[in-house]
């Protein structure tokens, strides 16, 4: 899937202007942070993608555009899975060479060097990236994601909790800080500790209540702790939120059959 999608990516950014200023300017930075941003929310919908890529463009900035576009590549190139498509990696590779040829010093396009080297496999070599950018700030947000990035290659459990909490003390504005409680909630639901999870989506709704995805993502617990009737109530919230999300219209579909299987059932032996 990635595969295919790296492929649609490389004549679009080949057909773009992008700019050739080739100082890292202030200017450049905001709109590699604004794309940033929108990556960060990016879940296999290309429409981020797209904004990422024009926020890039508009920084009038080639280091930080070159950077902006690695880093979109290097989500694109992700697989369901969590492993990298080699051919999105080496792309991206060749975009963060330009920015780094231009701005070699600047930690929030280095990063990205780690995150590609994880996504290869070469561990050591992205360790050393990581440990040098700690010492000369050990409290950034972009690294403490790469950090993430890097430790769930490695899948150390305890490493990626650890990082996620230290992300979300480094996040530079509230949105960041509970798109990463959020993202340490999705961690828990993927190693199946449900209350965990459960407990980090209710906290972030408590700030981020017209979320129809983290209301799903609850229903979604629910249904499977077997809470038929928490599921259905989240559900129908969801669902009033946007009425068009389709996994809450599945799982919609899902709980009217089990319930309706249950009156039988109670017809039959009652």
């Amino acid at each position: 899937m990635s595969t295919q999608l790296i492929e649609k990516l490389l004549p679009a950014l080949e057909k773009m202007e992008w700019p050739q200023a080739p100082e890292a300017t202030e200017q450049g930075r905001q709109a590699y942070m604004v794309g940033l941003e929108r990556l960060d929310e990016y879940d296999g919908d290309v429409k981020l993608l797209s904004s990422a890529l024009r926020a890039f463009q508009s920084g009038n900035s080639k280091p930080y555009a070159c950077a902006g576009v690695a880093y979109t590549l290097l989500m694109a190139a992700q697989e369901s899975d969590g492993s990298y498509a080699p051919a999105g990696l080496a792309e991206s590779m060749k975009w963060l060479e330009q920015a780094q040829e231009l701005a070699p010093d600047i930690l929030e396009i280095n990063v990205i060097e780690a995150m590609i080297y994880a996504g290869h496999g070469r561990d050591e070599d992205a360790r050393l990236v990581l440990d040098y950018l700690q010492e000369a700030d050990p409290y950034n947000y972009q690294l403490a994601k790469a950090e993430i990035a890097y430790w769930k290659q490695q899948g150390d459990v305890d490493q990626i909790t650890y990082w996620f909490h230290e992300a979300a003390k480094a996040a530079d504005n509230v949105p960041q800080r509970l798109r990463m409680r959020a993202r340490l909630g999705d961690f828990y639901f993927e190693q199946h500790q449900l209350d965990e999870a459960l407990a980090i989506y209710k906290e972030a709704i408590h700030f981020d209540n017209r979320n129809a995805r983290l209301w799903h993502k609850i229903s979604v617990i629910y249904w499977q702790q077997d809470n038929i009737d928490e599921a259905e109530k989240v559900n129908q919230q969801t669902l009033r939120l946007q009425a068009d999300y389709g996994p809450a219209v599945k799982l919609h579909e899902a709980i009217k059959a089990r319930k309706q299987e249950g009156h039988r059932t109670g017809r039959l032996f009652g």
